[in-house]
């Protein structure tokens, strides 16, 4: 009886390892088809009555993309038949897959932007007149990508959810920062309502440089907060950002961050004393 078990499993075995058939195309140990991350489903929020909302408080935040922390966002510069930048999956997920739709042009989520709007902002013809006669000297097309990007701002909601005794943070908007490469200014190309853009985000794979096989998506690093971000505005009654008020003192500036962010950890100590 043990020698006909041991027979099957053996047999078993060989059917199992003969089944896996890879390919140079699945550049791995594992067919591409059977990755988790292809079919990853977004996890839903729970659910959140206004009632059971002790506090909340809007943040803005900008991502900086060369700080270390921050490089699973900004790399690979050059897509990989494997994974892409966060600057790249938005672009496919907007202009070629159509997975996005919600982009605006500003955080307040009022002005919608066409696909025309959009692929105006990543692509732009430059041309160079004389000055005279204003005969045209050159033209010149100017593309926006990956390396161009030199921040990410976020909009989130920070709240405390009694039901369940935690502070919380939802995002609520994201926008790709960069310096245009015309004016030589810091803007924000455009804005994307960020539940939209979650599905596209939990479908794409970054780096994660503790292990290889564990890679995670977009959409669990924003989850998660895997990343460091500076606190460059605080809903308030003047609508005004840091900047405004702690003006040309960039060290003053990041000292507002931190007292805003420990001010955020002292609120959530608080609600647990009795």
């Amino acid at each position: 009886m043990k020698k006909i078990a041991f027979l099957l499993a053996v047999l078993f075995a060989g059917a199992t390892l003969e089944a896996q058939v890879l390919s140079p195309q699945d550049d791995g140990l594992i067919p591409k088809s059977d990755i988790h991350y292809s079919q990853t489903r977004v996890v839903p929020y729970p659910h959140l009555r206004q009632d059971d909302m002790l506090w909340s408080k809007r943040h803005w935040e900008r991502i900086f993309t060369l700080e270390k922390l921050n490089h699973p966002l900004y790399y690979p510069i050059q897509a990989l038949p494997d994974r892409k930048s966060l600057f790249d999956v938005m672009k496919d997920a907007i202009l070629s897959e159509g997975s996005i739709t919600e982009v605006y042009d500003d955080d307040l989520f009022l002005r919608p932007l066409t696909m025309n709007e959009v692929g105006g902002r990543l692509f732009r013809i430059d041309t160079i007149r004389d000055n005279d006669d204003g005969t045209i000297l050159a033209i010149d097309s100017i593309e926006i990508k990956s390396n161009n990007i030199v921040a990410w701002d976020i909009k989130s909601d920070w709240y405390f959810d009694k039901q369940r005794g935690e502070l919380k943070s939802r995002i609520i908007g994201i926008s790709p920062v960069i310096k245009d490469p015309q004016e030589g200014d810091i803007v924000n190309l455009f804005w994307v309502w960020f539940p939209d853009a979650r599905q596209a985000f939990a479908t794409n794979i970054a780096y994660n440089p503790n292990n290889n096989t564990r890679r995670l998506t977009f959409d669990q690093i924003f989850q998660m907060r895997y990343f460091n971000a500076v606190v460059t505005k605080e809903d308030n009654v003047y609508d005004r950002e840091i900047k405004d008020y702690k003006i040309n003192n960039p060290m003053e500036q990041l000292l507002e961050s931190k007292r805003i962010r420990e001010d955020l950890r002292n609120r959530e100590h608080d609600y647990w004393q009795f």
